[in-house]
């Protein structure tokens, strides 16, 4: 080979690897743009995943303080169920014994007046009987 066609190779040789070179360079350098939009995004992510993290947080501590504010409400409930249920049983005892009172009332004024009646049945049936004798005689 000659001396020319040599230094020709190597000049094309040389300018094709300086282009390839330089294609390389521009890859790398997109690359290197690509790896810095990742990191970005990866930090974004970061700073998504700590919120959701703090929301996470967040609904677990409503969730024990709904807990909380359920089991008093609970307990509260109760407490009120179990007043009326004791205020009930008294006025079902107080009625109960006004009943009855009435009852033993009504049941003497009824003797009362049954003894009344029947003592006036009696009076006129001596009447009646007192009448019919002198009518007799």
């Amino acid at each position: 080979m000659d001396q020319e066609l040599v230094q020709y190779l190597e000049e094309r040789f040389d300018r094709q690897e300086q282009r390839l070179n330089a294609r390389f360079d521009r890859i790398e350098q997109r690359l290197d743009g690509h790896d810095q939009r990742f990191e970005q995004i990866d930090r974004r992510f970061e700073g998504i995943d700590r919120r959701f993290d703090e929301v996470n947080d967040r609904i677990e501590e409503v969730k024990r303080h709904s807990g909380v504010l359920i089991e008093d409400l609970r307990y509260q409930v109760r407490l009120v169920a179990e007043g009326f249920a004791t205020f009930v049983e008294g006025r079902y005892a107080q009625d109960q014994t006004r009943i009855d009172e009435r009852f033993n009332e009504t049941q003497a004024l009824l003797r009362t007046s049954f003894e009344h009646l029947t003592r006036q049945d009696d009076q006129l049936r001596q009447r009646v009987e007192n009448l019919e004798q002198r009518d007799q005689s």
